[in-house]
């Protein structure tokens, strides 16, 4: 049983780990690297567009996976005898998690259909919202990493 716990404990953490990496690429990376290349803003936006078509499914997919891995280690049998300390890192990690979920699919299915029809002159303000949200959802999954590696010390 030790071992299905560990290779989904790394399942878990490696997925985690994927949607914290591919935020932080995008955020420190790609856009920065994209905007500096591209002569105009609407150019900008196109390309965009087009790395991020379908990405939503893949990201929501991967997430499920998350959710799903997590699942799995809380049903594992010995899960039940934890202390109050890890009980707390567990739900304040699902919570923070599901922030994000949430952040991510208000983002993907209210902000980016605006921002694809976005004017040139209101492009910057949701250039800028996308980066607040960028930060806010690298913040909500370190929280959520940090504390899953402080449970399974607890």
């Amino acid at each position: 049983m030790q071992l299905a716990r560990w290779i989904i404990a790394a399942a878990h953490v490696l997925a985690g780990g994927a949607w914290f990496g591919a935020m932080l690429y995008s955020l420190m990376v790609l856009h920065p690297r994209a905007r500096s290349f591209f002569s105009s803003s609407r150019q900008f936006e196109e390309f965009i567009a087009h790395v991020a078509a379908g990405a939503r499914w893949m990201v929501l997919s991967g997430a499920a996976f998350i959710a799903l891995t997590g699942i799995g280690l809380l049903l594992l049998p010995g899960a039940e005898h934890t202390s109050t300390g890890r009980n707390a890192c567990v739900i304040a990690k699902t919570v923070f998690f599901v922030i994000a979920v949430g952040l991510f699919c208000f983002t993907s299915w209210r902000l980016w259909p605006a921002r694809t029809l976005a004017s040139v002159e209101e492009i910057p303000k949701f250039q800028q919202s996308f980066r607040r949200i960028a930060v806010t959802l690298l913040v909500l999954m370190g929280l959520s990493m940090v504390l899953g590696v402080l449970s399974s010390h607890l």
